[in-house]
């Protein structure tokens, strides 16, 4: 028997949170076709709207749809679209034009068979309540605004995807492809949801968002913080303490730790680190230094530690991640 999947489109969302998604599923279903011979496909794609209205796309292209969400039953797949933002404040904007969607989730979203979403979506349906006492995951770059409005929600922020009861959520933006993925081993296996990734040339095996994640587009409103930042990039390769970041920003060290934590919920301790992790990262995608020279360059003596903290933030080796991400080209 066909699974029903009902996608909703919401205004000013990402049209490929909605195609994209509709296309995954009809590819699963011709794949299903050739290699099952089934009569019927195994999923029934739908696109609905909170009006049975079009949807204008954050592009610019009006979406058609086949009907409205309140025609969604409790025994489909509901997979709420994500909307194209760029800052916290885009995102606080699109949680009051919202508001109209909530009513239906708080009255039928905990007897939905599933509902799955994506990136900046999540809040949504965090906000309907679903979320509370279970594991979700966001945009790696929204985690602290989300922690932050939902302290009752085990977010993972490193997930590229989480399922927690009958709600599947995925990380930013494209991790909608892993949810995708997700949902087609729950519904067709496991063997069929790798078939399904090789026929997208689509990566099944992606587990966190770590190795993506660009420290410098992290929102930060704080002048002081600001200000150390610089500093302490300016500085990445050489050996300083917090009392000198502090001197430098004319604030006291346990001032300097107090705003850190409310700008950025770190410590200026940890966010040396990462900011050492991410100078690394981009000496592996775009150099052929040795690693140890790399060390060196982020203001390491001991390669072991580093490595093990390369690790730890990025989910992947040193070695792993040039192979994957490195750009650079080898002279002979």
């Amino acid at each position: 028997m066909s699974q029903q999947i009902s996608i909703l489109a919401l205004p000013q969302c990402m049209a490929t949170c909605v195609m994209g998604i509709a296309d995954i599923f009809e590819i699963a279903n011709r794949i299903g076709e050739r290699i099952n011979e089934a009569g019927e496909p195994l999923f029934n794609l739908r696109i609905v709207s909170l009006d049975g209205q079009s949807v204008m796309s954050s592009n610019g292209h009006l979406l058609a749809v086949d009907g409205k969400l309140e025609e969604v039953t409790a025994d489909e797949i509901l997979y709420v679209s994500a909307l194209n933002i760029s800052t916290r404040k885009d995102l606080a904007e699109r949680l009051e034009c919202w508001q109209s969607v909530l009513p239906w989730l708080r009255e039928h979203g905990a007897q939905q068979k599933l509902i799955a979403t994506s990136c900046s979506a999540s809040f949504l349906i965090a906000e309907a309540g679903l979320l509370d006492g279970k594991q979700a995951a966001t945009a790696w770059w929204l985690t602290k605004y989300f922690l932050e409005r939902y302290p009752n929600v085990e977010l993972d922020a490193d997930a590229m995807c989480t399922q927690s009861g009958n709600v599947v959520c995925g990380g930013a933006s494209y991790s909608y492809q892993d949810v995708c993925l997700s949902l087609l081993e729950t519904y067709a296996g496991k063997h069929f949801a790798r078939l399904a990734a090789k026929y997208l040339v689509v990566d099944n095996q992606r587990r966190s968002q770590a190795p993506y994640a660009i420290l410098s587009l992290i929102e930060n409103d704080d002048k002081v913080v600001t200000k150390a930042e610089g500093w302490i990039r300016a500085n990445l390769s050489k050996d300083f303490s917090i009392e000198q970041v502090a001197i430098f920003t004319a604030v006291s060290p346990r001032t300097l730790i107090r705003r850190f934590q409310n700008s950025l919920g770190d410590s200026p301790q940890s966010f040396i680190q990462k900011l050492r992790v991410e100078k690394c990262k981009t000496l592996l995608e775009t150099t052929q230094l040795k690693f140890s020279e790399i060390v060196q360059r982020c203001g390491y003596s001991d390669e072991s530690a580093f490595r093990r903290l390369f690790k730890r933030h990025c989910q992947l080796s040193p070695r792993d991640y040039r192979h994957r991400f490195n750009t650079a080209t080898v002279v002979n």
